[in-house]
């Protein structure tokens, strides 16, 4: 029988950007407010905001490499119930994460913080493709399938500590608008919750 979804291991990892978009949004707002304050922070502080463009870089194929270690060792170790979760992992993460946010962007064609002008529907300029946030769809699909694998409450939380910093980088940085985040955390929870069911239906692993 399927075993019941580790729904608390899931709320770990999406609870700390949920509670830094509020906390964002209570204290600066949603709106051109907040793309101006993170302009002048990154102006009076280059050099953290460099640390940031590198964790908004490497945040997700630093992820890679893990699922890339737990197959090479899966390979190994003749274990195939952890070959299957990294494939599922590849293939729901590129249906999801990858195309599918990418329909949505060129679909809406909302503008980037700091982009003049409306809304351009069906566009494929990328000042235009700014909802949802794709490192975020990303980066929130693959470390909660991890966190649900392993069921340990503080490395969920790490995990979702991780999620946070690679999310609201691209708030940070001038790149995506809170709500763009927010509606990326929705689509990578949906690639979660797909992989983690598709690699669960018997038994735990």
């Amino acid at each position: 029988m399927r075993q019941p979804y580790p729904l608390a291991h899931h709320l770990l990892c999406t609870l700390p950007l949920l509670a830094l978009l509020a906390i964002s949004t209570v204290c600066l707002g949603t709106g051109d407010e907040v793309t101006a304050y993170w302009r002048a922070w990154r102006q009076a502080n280059p050099d953290t905001a460099n640390i940031v463009q590198v964790l908004t870089d490497w945040g997700n194929p630093a992820l890679y490499a893990v699922y890339g270690a737990l197959f090479w060792r899966a390979r190994r170790r003749h274990d195939p119930r952890t070959v299957r979760f990294v494939l599922t992992y590849v293939v729901v993460q590129l249906l999801i994460s990858f195309l599918l946010v990418r329909v949505i962007k060129i679909t809406v064609g909302r503008t980037r913080p700091g982009v003049a002008g409306p809304w351009v529907p069906f566009s494929f300029d990328g000042p235009h493709n700014s909802m949802p946030s794709g490192h975020t769809a990303e980066i929130a699909g693959a470390c909660p399938p991890l966190a649900m694998r392993w069921k340990r409450t503080a490395l969920s939380l790490a995990l979702g500590g991780y999620v946070a910093a690679v999310g609201y980088s691209r708030v940070l940085l001038g790149q995506h608008h809170v709500s763009d985040i927010l509606a990326g955390l929705l689509l990578g929870s949906l690639a979660a919750f797909v992989i983690h069911r598709i690699t669960n239906r018997t038994a735990p692993l």
